[in-house]
């Protein structure tokens, strides 16, 4: 078992048009997670990924399309910006970097998502929880 509870995947449509696929891809690895559909990973942005990882998420990723084939030109590119933005955050807090990741698959593709569930896996094998989960008390404030 591993020792991460918390695992969210914020998932292009574009890229994840179903995330069944995905779901059953991280489940083969025993892993579970939140999967939250964007309209394009550009959407995401640096403080959503931050709080997701200030509300108790042990690891947070991203999957959007390769940056050739994104419907919004640059929606890609901005999505790896703003991951590389909030990792900075998170170096400055002292917490890894590697909490937050992407990952860039064609539309509905099953072999990128089950090796980009591969590449959480073992990424999962090499962290601890959360040291900035909130404790249960003090999620009230939130």
């Amino acid at each position: 078992m591993n020792p991460i509870k918390d695992l969210v995947v914020l998932a292009c449509t574009q890229a994840v048009p179903d995330p069944a696929t995905l779901s059953e891809a991280l489940q083969q690895f025993g892993l579970h997670g939140r999967i939250i559909q964007e309209p394009c990973s550009s959407k995401v942005e640096a403080f959503q990924l931050l709080r997701i990882l200030a509300t108790g998420a042990d690891l947070v990723w991203v999957i959007g399309c390769p940056e050739e084939y994104c419907l919004l030109v640059e929606g890609s590119t901005r999505m790896g910006f703003r991951v590389a933005h909030a990792q900075s955050y998170l170096i400055e807090l002292g917490l890894e970097p590697q909490r937050l990741g992407l990952s860039r698959v064609a539309a509905g593709d099953p072999a990128a998502l089950q090796a980009v569930a591969g590449e959480i896996h073992e990424l999962v094998q090499t962290l601890t929880p959360n040291p900035a989960r909130p404790r249960p008390e003090s999620l009230k404030e939130l």
